[in-house]
């Protein structure tokens, strides 16, 4: 389970921003995961706020940087080439500032807290901890400005000092490590492979590939989550071309929707409406978390779905009989309903929603609601729309063309 998670100089993240995962608020409540060996409650779902171009999605793009640069900067970034990190374009010196990127994390009931500072050219800093019984074990340290720059604790057993031979100075040391099968740090590594998934569902078609390769493991499973959402589907197959074998999904597989209708018609993907190919593209991504008890961040909830929808996710994840594995859900939407009352009880309790504003220079500032200290029954969707909590646009007059 993600913890917490911290960058500075990503895209429009210019400071050090913070996002949590602990709870600030327990309220008697039974979707909150307790972590005896931290002392914490953690929150099994939350949703950040904000404007259009507030930086909403750039949280996630850090994210995801972290994970590339975890799986891939040993095999897949060039050896001699410039890191392709995007740093806060808007003043001069964040261009050549280094770039920040940590997240503390539960790994078989662990606390880990890993980081890396670098620039255009090489890793600056990394570090890799270990807390069990909240006590801090360094399992390894790099620090490029000393003259042995790798320091390794005794609890980390291994061939580290032949894996620090074939670490580049633009590669990460777990990343290497695991390429070359570390023994202690390959669980470290796939967290980050296999526990942390950032979709976009306005970029469905990935989406909607991975939900169909799903199809004949936990068919049962997708098209109950098809039906829950009354889009009329009473079932969905593949259909194969003769001469077509494969097991597995490929690009001349076809899907057939089957509806209920006088006529029980039978629909391709294509045909189907938005809604539907936005439900049924996020039904793999959920089942793959669940069964996991992985992290899926999704960027613009909203899209394509309507609000009872985008609550039922959210009931899933904070169900924990469903939701049994303690999978998290994070997402960032403009749907206001998942905040108040307008529909029926709020979908998101006081700790698990966040802001994004952008300041005068343009950089992006995260911060909770928590921050605000509102009352248990505050009515937080009103609160928001009037401004009270920030991270809403201002829009000029003269732009929508109000009369003087």
């Amino acid at each position: 389970m993600l913890i917490r998670f911290r960058v500075s100089n990503f895209r429009s993240l210019r400071d050090e921003q913070e996002f949590s995962m602990v709870a600030s608020f327990k309220d008697g409540r039974q979707d909150l995961v307790r972590v005896d060996a931290l002392g914490l409650d953690l929150l099994r779902v939350a949703g950040i706020y904000g404007a259009n171009a507030a930086g909403k999605s750039n949280l996630f793009e850090a994210l995801r940087f972290m994970r590339d640069a975890v799986v891939g900067s040993h095999r897949v970034w060039p050896p001699d080439g410039p890191i392709a990190r995007e740093t806060f374009l808007l003043d001069a010196g964040s261009r050549t500032r280094p770039s920040l990127f940590e997240v503390d994390f539960i790994l078989e009931r662990v606390h880990f807290q890993y980081g890396f500072e670098l620039d255009d050219k090489e890793i600056l800093r990394e570090w890799l901890y270990a807390f069990p019984n909240k006590r801090r074990q360094v399992w390894f340290t790099r620090d490029a400005e000393l003259s042995e720059p790798f320091q390794f604790g005794k609890q980390l057993k291994g061939s580290n000092r032949t894996i620090v031979r074939l670490t580049r100075t633009n590669s990460l040391f777990l990343s290497t490590a695991a390429e070359n099968a570390h023994p202690a740090l390959g669980s470290v590594y796939s967290w980050f492979a296999n526990h942390l998934a950032i979709r976009d569902l306005t970029n469905r078609e990935s989406w909607e590939l991975s939900t169909a390769k799903r199809l004949e493991s936990e068919h049962d499973e997708i098209l109950s989550l098809l039906r829950l959402a009354d889009l009329g589907i009473v079932d969905v197959e593949h259909f194969r071309p003769k001469g077509n074998s494969s097991s597995a999904m490929d690009q001349e597989d076809v899907l057939l929707f089957r509806h209920q209708s006088l006529n029980s018609a039978t629909l391709t993907m294509n045909q189907q409406s938005r809604g539907t190919r936005a439900w049924f593209s996020l039904a793999g991504p959920i089942l793959e978390s669940l069964k996991n008890g992985s992290i899926l961040c999704v960027d613009e909830l909203d899209a394509s779905l309507h609000s009872y929808l985008a609550m039922e996710v959210i009931r899933i994840f904070q169900d924990s009989e469903r939701n049994a594995k303690n999978a998290q859900l994070i997402f960032n939407t403009h749907d206001t309903t998942l905040l108040g009352k307008l529909l029926e009880a709020p979908s998101l309790h006081r700790d698990q929603i966040w802001f994004v504003e952008k300041d005068e220079e343009g950089a992006s500032h995260l911060y909770p609601l928590s921050d605000f200290r509102p009352r248990k029954f505050e009515n937080v969707e009103r609160g928001y729309l009037q401004g009270r909590y920030g991270a809403i646009p201002f829009i000029a007059s003269a732009v929508v063309g109000e009369d003087e």
